[in-house]
């Protein structure tokens, strides 16, 4: 017997990561929580989503924040 199955084969729902609600395997969002969550484990509960745009802010205001500190301390 192969093992052609993915992962969503072998599960009929996957549980959200932050209230622990069972989803469809397909779901994109939580309809209790409303949060975005991912792909299912190998445990059946589902990947936190990746945001992009908190890590991009992140880097965004680390940029300004060490810019502020040349300005105001080392430049001449």
């Amino acid at each position: 017997m192969s093992n052609d199955m993915g992962k969503n084969d072998t599960y009929s729902s996957k549980k959200c990561p932050e209230c622990l609600t069972y989803i469809p395997v397909k779901a994109v969002i939580c309809p209790s929580c409303k949060r975005r969550v991912g792909k299912i484990t190998d445990t059946g509960i589902a990947r936190k989503a990746f945001d992009w745009k908190a890590y991009l802010g992140f880097v965004l205001a680390l940029a300004a924040f060490v810019f502020y500190i040349w300005w105001a301390f080392f430049r001449k």
